[in-house]
């Protein structure tokens, strides 16, 4: 139970990131939003985006933070969210160190 708490915690914190990257790189102009529903979103607000992107992933891990203890599916979904999410961010990081380094 406490991993899975982990699991969803590390979830969260990473869909937070990955909302505050991409604002930065897209408000700097070094990136381009890669979801077409989310690019949307955020050309009209990127307030509504950054609402979307937290009620959507947060309601997708409520879910299946609930349903975790008894079935592995669920579990194995909040494992690969937090995997898919931490290489998001990676590639994230990399493309600050570019970025910043003036390879953008």
């Amino acid at each position: 139970m406490a991993r899975g708490m982990v699991s969803a915690g590390g979830l969260l914190l990473l869909n937070l990131a990955d909302g505050v990257f991409t604002h930065v790189f897209l408000k700097a102009g070094v990136a381009r939003e890669l979801n077409p529903l989310m690019r949307l979103v955020y050309d009209d607000s990127p307030t509504l985006f950054f609402l979307c992107k937290v009620l959507a992933v947060g309601t997708a891990v409520w879910i299946l933070q609930e349903h975790a203890p008894r079935v592995a599916l669920a579990r194995n979904a909040l494992a690969g969210g937090l995997a898919l999410y931490g290489l998001v961010c990676v590639l994230h990081l990399w493309l600050l160190v570019r970025w910043v380094g003036g390879d953008a």
